[in-house]
């Protein structure tokens, strides 16, 4: 036991080490030249070293405040990014021994924070483990998934909150939307979607409408779907470089007009920008 405990902790070190080793290279690294035909974003916000490594990969918002994740961690902010709550180490002890390892898209939802956890590069145990959404400790609320609904692990999960449902899906082309019940995680059905969605690093739910990031090279396209029918629409394609890799995605209005606020990192991987684009 101790052994595998001392493996997991040195994976989570070399994590926070490798970042660290590279501050040169960010410190030194050119701003590239975005590409002509990138969607232009209402404003965007530029997390450096050590804010940027708990917030890469997921975030989502209750209107009041920023919540993000990290593969092992959580952190929570004001809507000014000052922080407010922070668990740099948020995997409980017994899904570290079990090999869990990749917290990705968050989803917030009245008091709970919900959080998608996989044990890549197995991907044989996708879960949904619930926090609290004021302190971010884990409230011992956990949820095993169905595994041949998630191959490739569990990237992101969307709470619908006014329909009592959950919203996953497969990574690589899902055919069809996972819809589960808020009260027990049990599987309801699942929605046969108009288009497959393709590598979605993160969901949010609102107005009834799913809206997912995808991280496809060319074009990072924001999709809108009806949990209901399955008919996929695209919204816009955000056409990043190709260097940085697109990640968590949520939905809210905000007085300066945006309404989708997108995490993305850099070719580095020791800077996060996060962008806020208005809706079309």
């Amino acid at each position: 036991m101790f052994s595998m405990l001392r493996a997991v902790l040195a994976r989570a070190l070399a994590l926070l080490v490798a970042p660290l080793c590279l501050l040169t290279a960010f410190i030194t690294e050119r701003t590239e030249t975005p590409p002509d035909n990138q969607a232009p974003a209402v404003s965007c916000e530029n997390f450096g070293l050590f804010e940027a490594i708990p917030r890469y990969q997921g975030d989502t918002t209750d209107g009041e405040s920023w919540y993000y994740s990290w593969n092992f961690g959580l952190q929570k902010t004001d809507l000014k990014h000052r922080i407010v709550a922070s668990k740099f180490i948020a995997i409980p002890l017994r899904f570290l021994l079990e090999g869990s390892n990749h917290i990705g898209g968050i989803s917030v939802y009245g008091d709970k924070l919900y959080c998608a956890l996989e044990d890549g590069s197995d991907y044989l145990k996708p879960y949904i483990l619930i926090y609290d959404a004021k302190t971010l400790d884990y409230t011992g609320e956990f949820y095993p998934l169905p595994q041949e609904l998630h191959i490739d692990g569990v990237p992101w999960v969307a709470v619908d909150g006014p329909r009592g449902v959950a919203y996953t899906a497969e990574w690589s082309n899902a055919p069809v939307l996972n819809v589960f019940s808020l009260e027990d995680f049990k599987l309801m059905w699942t929605v046969p979607l108009s288009v497959p969605l393709d590598r979605i690093q993160g969901g949010e739910v609102y107005g009834g409408v799913l809206y997912c990031a995808a991280d496809t090279k060319n074009s990072h396209t924001i999709w809108a779907v009806d949990p209901e029918t399955g008919v996929v629409e695209k919204v816009f394609d955000r056409n990043l470089d190709n260097e940085v890799e697109a990640e968590g995605m949520t939905v809210w209005p905000m007085p300066d007009g945006s309404f989708f606020h997108c995490l993305e990192t850099g070719a580095s991987r020791v800077n996060v920008m996060f962008r806020h684009y208005a809706k079309p």
